[in-house]
């Protein structure tokens, strides 16, 4: 689940990157225009962020892997490394694939398959 909704922050098509761009260029802009301050689409950060929480918490329980992780301090790194790939990806300084082994590779430091 965690991968699945990190991963949909890479914009793999042109649909995807339209996307992105348009919620980007709102983001920004909702940092010095009233009018857009405290719209619903600004809570998406947030709410994401207690969901991933819980999903990192639920997968660890019952299994010795990550014994130690702090899972509100991790989401907040995933959500971080996730925007910072997205914008690479928009920039055109990485590719959605190389992006989404990124993303991957990270995981599979949190949660290896042994």
């Amino acid at each position: 689940m965690v991968e699945a909704v990190l991963l949909e922050s890479v914009p793999t098509d042109e649909e995807g990157r339209t996307f992105h761009l348009v919620y980007t260029e709102y983001a920004v802009l909702s940092v010095t225009d009233p009018a857009l301050a405290g719209q619903p689409f600004l809570a998406a950060p947030n709410e994401m962020e207690t969901f991933l929480a819980a999903q990192l918490t639920a997968a660890r329980q019952g299994t010795e892997t990550a014994p130690s992780l702090d899972a509100r301090q991790e989401t907040v790194v995933l959500l971080a490394l996730s925007a910072g790939l997205r914008l690479s990806v928009l920039l055109g300084q990485r590719g959605a694939q190389d992006a989404t082994a990124v993303l991957r590779y990270r995981l599979g430091r949190l949660f290896p398959a042994d």
